[in-house]
């Protein structure tokens, strides 16, 4: 931990390989722990998805060494399977937290490895929790510094996430310098993930080939597999060939201790986060004003060009395409006051009155909301039969951690997969981790 590195891949294999956890100020545990909270409360929802039941079929057929719980399986997978399967889960239901200026979801990548990891190389809840930070810093670091060009046709959370995975994976197996070196040289060539696959199974599947990845590569290095030490800024490395942007100086200040992980974004809605300014903005005149649904003539959205092009259209076939249509979450949004799993229900998606007002919402690229992205500005105007208007403009979503609604949260995503006293078991259990001298009793209330 020191000055800048200007050798980015020097700096980010030191950070992985060094960070401890008594380098970690309080709040920046207490909120990492909410962070892995977040992301199990997810998976257990995902668990009881049909992308989750076909890979977990196809996982078991290619099974080997029971090293690591696929949760809610009932049973162990190689721990790089294991992670595969859990990262699946734990973003199918799009409800995993993310960072506005990376473009990208931290926990998605980071929290299933090192679980997977953890459980299997016996580490401690204080371990966990430093693999953790460190998956955070360098998906957070280097997203922002190909952002947003590189958005433009990657999906950042898996191509970015496979470095964050391998920090996670490298620090979980206790590599040396040089070790993390080739490691992070190793699953630079693996990083992939395009946005083609956005509202399908294949979406999730990006992140758990990153979360593969990242384990795969540490554990070649480990065993003696040689990488290029210019993989992020070679000439031919990643961030040349996948983006015109070079904000590189969160990378080169990465150890010095000015932790970002906190900065990332908790969702509230189970929806793609390009939708979550304009039901901001929804919720805000719901709370302000008394909306009768019926009167609405019509709604327009003004908001930026990348969530025009990947939520503008009103798509409702399945769960995963109505999760990136904005007309139908906030039609979602004013009649049933929420956005959760239980408004993308097969019966929710052919409700022909939600439909109806759905076909009133029109969204409009915003030139200005262009410009200022990856900040998400927006604008909801509501107009009703008698000419009367409403309209809320908000300049970003509402990010600021609540962390009693994230119990909440928790408990509303893991009940259906496990009973309520499992659930406050496993909240209790994780929000205690840095007492935990191994987290195989987590993982078992998991299975």
């Amino acid at each position: 931990m020191g000055e800048p590195d200007r050798d980015i891949e020097t700096g980010l294999a030191k950070f992985a390989a060094q960070l401890r956890y008594d380098d970690l100020p309080a709040n920046v545990v207490h909120d990492a722990k909410f962070r892995i909270l977040d992301w199990i409360g997810c998976a257990l929802a995902g668990t009881r998805t049909e992308p989750v039941r076909i890979a977990a079929g196809i996982a078991r057929e290619m099974s080997g060494a029971p090293q690591a719980t696929a949760i809610r399986q009932g049973e162990k997978l190689p721990m790089a399977q294991a992670a595969w399967l859990n990262g699946l889960a734990g973003h199918v239901v799009e409800f995993d937290d993310g960072h506005r200026l990376a473009v990208a979801h931290p926990g998605a990548v980071t929290v299933p490895v090192a679980l997977a990891m953890g459980e299997y190389l016996g580490r401690s809840g204080k371990e966990i929790i430093t693999a953790v930070v460190v998956g955070y810093e360098i998906l957070i670091r280097l997203g922002i510094a190909v952002s947003p060009s590189h958005y433009k046709y990657w999906h950042t959370t898996s191509t970015c996430g496979a470095f964050a995975a391998e920090g996670v994976a490298a620090s979980l197996l206790q590599l040396n310098l040089p070790a993390a070196q080739m490691a992070l040289g190793v699953v630079g060539t693996l990083a992939s993930g395009l946005q083609e696959t956005f509202g399908t199974h294949a979406k999730p599947l990006n992140i758990g080939h990153a979360c593969q990845s990242g384990i795969q590569a540490a554990l070649l290095a480990k065993a003696g597999f040689t990488g290029p030490h210019t993989i992020v800024m070679g000439k031919k490395g990643f961030v040349a060939a996948t983006s015109t942007d070079r904000e590189l100086t969160l990378l080169e200040q990465i150890n010095n201790k000015e932790f970002l992980s906190h900065t990332a974004f908790y969702k509230m809605y189970s929806s793609c986060g390009h939708t979550h300014s304009p039901l901001d903005a929804t919720f805000s005149l719901l709370q302000e004003n008394e909306i009768s649904v019926p009167a609405i003539r019509d709604i327009r959205i003004d908001t930026y060009k990348t969530s025009v092009d990947l939520t503008g259209q009103l798509k409702n076939q399945t769960e995963e395409e109505a999760k990136f249509s904005l007309p139908y979450c906030i039609a979602c949004a004013l009649l049933y006051k929420s956005v959760t799993l239980a408004e993308f229900t097969p019966a929710r998606l052919q409700d022909p009155t939600l439909l109806a007002l759905a076909r009133k919402i029109h969204i409009v690229e915003d030139e200005s909301a262009t410009r200022a992205f990856p900040a998400r500005h927006a604008n909801v105007r509501i107009e009703f039969a008698d000419g009367r208007v409403l309209e809320k403009k908000v300049e970003g979503a509402n990010d600021t951690p609540q962390y009693a609604s994230l119990k909440n949260k928790f408990v509303s995503l893991a009940v259906p997969a496990v009973d309520a006293a499992t659930a406050l078991r496993i909240q209790e259990m994780v929000l205690d981790l840095e007492q935990m001298d191994n987290i195989a009793s987590l993982m078992q209330k998991l299975a």
